[in-house]
C-alpha cells in the first residue's frame, strides 16, 4: 500500500487513546466504542434489517458533512496546540493538556475516516443491494443477502461507533476549551 494511503497510524493512534493515564487500554471504553456497535450490527442481523435508500442517502450526507467539520475542528486543535506551546512554562496542565490535543488529533482524524468509510458503505449497500447466494451445506440451504447480513450490519457498526466517537471529541473538547487549573 502507498504511504500516502497507510492509515494504520492513525487508527492505532485512536485506539491507544481509548486508554488510562498509564496508557493501559480500559475495557470499559473497548466496550462502549467497540462492543456496542458490534452488538448493534448483530442485531441488525438478526433481525434482517436492510438499509432503506433514503436513509442511505441520509448517511451519505452525514458523512461528507461530518467529515467537511471535523477537518475545521482539526485546524481548531492545531491552533490550541500553538497556543500552549506559548504558554508552556506558566502552566502546570501543559502536559495533560498536550496529551489531550494529540488524543483529539487521533480520534478527529479517525472520525474523519469512519465518515468517509461510511459513505463507501453506503455506496456499496446501494451495488449489493438485492444480491444474494444460495448456501447449502449437507440439506441444508441458506439463502445469503449481501445487503442485509454484510453491507448494512457495517453501516450500522460504523454510524454507532461515529455517534460515539463524536461524543467523545464533544466531551474532550470542552474540556480542553474550559479547564484552566483542575482536570
Amino acid at each position: 500500500m502507498s504511504s500516502k494511503l497507510n492509515v494504520s497510524e492513525i487508527i492505532i493512534g485512536h485506539f491507544k487513546t481509548l486508554s488510562n493515564s498509564q496508557g493501559e487500554i480500559v475495557k470499559t471504553d473497548i466496550f462502549v466504542f467497540y462492543i456496542i456497535p458490534v452488538l448493534f450490527a448483530v442485531f441488525s442481523i438478526y433481525s434482517s434489517c436492510n438499509l432503506q435508500k433514503d436513509i442511505s442517502a441520509l448517511l451519505v450526507n452525514f458523512g461528507a458533512i461530518f467529515t467537511a467539520l471535523l477537518l475545521s475542528v482539526l485546524v481548531l486543535v492545531y491552533d490550541q496546540e500553538s497556543k500552549i506551546e506559548q504558554i508552556r512554562s506558566s502552566d502546570s496542565l501543559y502536559p495533560v493538556k498536550k496529551r489531550l490535543l494529540r488524543d483529539l488529533y487521533y480520534n478527529i482524524s479517525y472520525s474523519i475516516l469512519s465518515s468517509i468509510f461510511l459513505v463507501l458503505l453506503c455506496f456499496i449497500h446501494r451495488v449489493v443491494d438485492g444480491l444474494s447466494s444460495q448456501i447449502h451445506m449437507f440439506s441444508f440451504y441458506f439463502e445469503f443477502k449481501y445487503d442485509v447480513f454484510l453491507a448494512t450490519p457495517l453501516v450500522v457498526f460504523i454510524t454507532t461507533n461515529i455517534f460515539l466517537n463524536i461524543i467523545m471529541v464533544v466531551k474532550r473538547m470542552h474540556v480542553l476549551l474550559t479547564t484552566h487549573h483542575n482536570v
